[in-house]
C-alpha cells in the first residue's frame, strides 16, 4: 500500500509525442512594436523647391521690367486705332449712303454705355479698327519696293524703248510682283499683323504653306473678325435715327428757310414761329436720339412725356451732356464758312467725327444715370437746369440762323444739322 502510493506520488515519464504550439507574436509582446526613427542625418535628397521658384521668379521679374513697354504699345495701339477708326467714320460721313452708317456708330455708343452702365463701352471698335489699319499699312509697306520697281520700269520703257535694260527691268518687276504678292497672302492668312509683314517666316511656310487647315482657320478667323463691327445694323439704326430725327426738324427748318424768300410780311412770321420751334425741339432731340438707340422703335419719337421723366432722374448729368451737344458742335460752323477743297473734303467730316464722339458719350453717360434711378431729384436741381437750358437752345438756334451768311450753301445750309444728323451737304466730294 505504501509502495503503492510513493508510486504514485512519484511523476511517471510520459511516453506521448510532444506537442508543438504556436504562440502568436501579439501573446509575447503585448505592446505594438513602434517604428525606429533614426536621429542620424538623412541622405540628401536633390530638392525641385529652388527649381519650381526660380522660374517664377524670373518672370515676375521680367514681367515688371517689360510693364512699360507694354503699357507704352497698348497706348500706341490705342491711338492708332482711333485714328484708323476716326479716318474711316469721317471718310463714311462724307459719302451718300455710307454716312447712316458713321450715324449708327455715334447712335451705338450711346446705347453700348446705357447696356454696360460703364463710360469705356463707348470707345468700341478701336480694336478692331486698329487691327484692320495694321494691315493696310503693312500691305502698302510691303508693295512700295515693287512700286518703285514699277517706276523704274516705265521710266525705263519711255527713255529706253525695246532696250535690254527696259527688258530686264520688267522681269524683274514681275518677278518682285509675284514675290511680295506670295508674301502678302501668306501674312494675311497668318492674322495680317505688322510683325508678318516683317518677317514671313519662310520655315513655317515650307512646313504649312500647303495645309489645308491653316486656310481654313484664317477663311473663320477673317468672317469672326468682320462680324465684331456689324455694318448693317448700324446701317439700320443710322436710317432710322435719321428719318425720326429729321422729322422733327423739317417743319421748323422749313419755315425758318421759308423766312428768308418768301414776301415781306410773311416772311417774319414764318421766321419767328421756325426759329421758337426750332429751338424747343433741341431740348427734346438728344434724349430722344439716346433713347432711341437704346429701345431701336421709332415710335420713342413720339414719346415727349418720357423724356421729361427722364430728365427730372438726373437733370445735371443730361444738362451737361446737351450743353456739350450744342457747344460742340460749333467748329464745324467754321470749317464749312468757305467751299471746301476736293483736297482737303475729309476735313470737315474729320471735325465733325472728333467732336460728335465725345457729345454721344456724354449722352449715353447722362442716360444711363438716369435709367438707373427711379425717383426724381430735387425740384430746383431740376428747374435751374431747365431755366439754364433755355437761353443755350436759343443762342444756338441764332448761331443756326446766322451761319446762312457764313455757309457757302446760304439758307440751305439749315439742313446741315450736323449736331444730330449727319454732315449730308459735303456736295464737292
Amino acid at each position: 500500500m505504501l509502495e503503492t502510493g510513493q508510486d504514485n506520488l512519484q511523476p511517471t515519464p510520459s511516453t506521448a509525442p510532444l506537442a508543438v504550439v504556436a504562440i502568436p507574436v501579439e501573446a509575447v509582446v503585448p505592446t505594438s512594436v513602434q517604428p525606429v526613427v533614426t536621429t542620424s542625418v538623412e541622405p540628401a535628397v536633390p530638392s525641385t523647391q529652388y527649381s519650381t521658384q526660380q522660374p517664377s521668379i524670373v518672370k515676375q521679374i521680367t514681367h515688371i521690367l517689360f510693364a512699360p513697354f507694354r503699357a507704352f504699345y497698348c497706348l500706341v495701339f490705342w491711338i492708332f486705332g482711333v485714328a484708323v477708326l476716326v479716318t474711316a467714320l469721317a471718310l463714311g460721313a462724307s459719302l451718300p449712303i455710307v454716312q447712316f452708317v458713321a450715324l449708327g456708330y455715334l447712335l451705338e455708343i450711346s446705347r453700348r454705355i446705357v447696356k454696360h452702365q460703364k463710360v469705356r463701352a463707348g470707345f468700341w471698335g478701336i480694336q478692331t479698327a486698329a487691327r484692320t489699319g495694321g494691315v493696310i499699312l503693312g500691305t502698302f509697306l510691303i508693295w512700295l519696293p515693287a512700286y518703285f520697281m514699277s517706276n523704274y520700269y516705265v521710266d525705263a520703257t519711255i527713255m529706253l524703248p525695246d532696250s535690254e535694260r527696259a527688258a530686264q527691268y520688267g522681269w524683274q518687276t514681275a518677278l518682285l510682283a509675284a514675290f511680295t504678292s506670295l508674301v502678302t497672302l501668306w501674312a494675311w492668312t497668318r492674322g495680317g499683323l505688322l510683325r508678318h509683314f516683317i518677317w514671313p517666316a519662310p520655315v513655317r511656310f515650307l512646313k504649312e504653306g500647303l495645309n489645308r487647315k491653316i486656310y481654313v482657320a484664317a477663311h473663320d478667323r477673317f468672317w469672326k473678325f468682320v462680324s465684331e463691327f456689324p455694318l448693317r445694323t448700324l446701317f439700320v439704326t443710322g436710317f432710322k435715327g435719321f428719318i425720326g430725327t429729321f422729322c422733327w426738324l423739317i417743319i421748323p427748318i422749313g419755315l425758318c428757310i421759308g423766312g428768308m424768300v418768301l414776301p415781306r410780311g410773311i416772311n417774319v412770321v414764318c421766321g419767328t414761329i421756325g426759329y421758337i420751334a426750332l429751338a424747343i425741339i433741341f431740348l427734346y432731340l438728344p434724349i430722344l436720339q439716346t433713347r432711341f438707340a437704346v429701345e431701336q422703335r421709332l415710335s420713342v419719337f413720339r414719346e415727349i412725356g418720357v423724356v421729361r421723366s427722364m430728365y427730372q432722374r438726373a437733370p445735371l448729368a443730361l444738362w451737361i451732356s446737351m450743353v456739350s451737344v450744342w457747344l460742340l458742335a460749333l467748329p464745324v460752323y467754321l470749317v464749312k464758312i468757305e467751299l471746301t477743297p476736293r483736297e482737303v473734303v475729309l476735313l470737315p467730316a474729320v471735325v465733325f467725327i472728333i467732336f460728335a464722339w465725345p457729345t454721344r458719350i456724354l449722352l449715353g453717360w447722362a442716360y444711363a444715370r438716369a435709367h438707373r434711378r427711379e425717383t426724381p431729384r430735387l425740384r430746383l436741381s431740376i428747374w435751374l437746369g431747365r431755366l439754364t437750358l433755355i437761353p443755350v437752345v436759343f443762342a444756338y438756334g441764332s448761331i443756326v440762323l446766322a451761319s446762312r451768311y457764313t455757309s457757302w450753301y446760304g439758307e440751305w445750309s439749315l439742313l446741315e444739322q450736323h449736331a444730330l444728323l449727319i454732315p449730308i451737304p459735303f456736295f464737292s466730294f
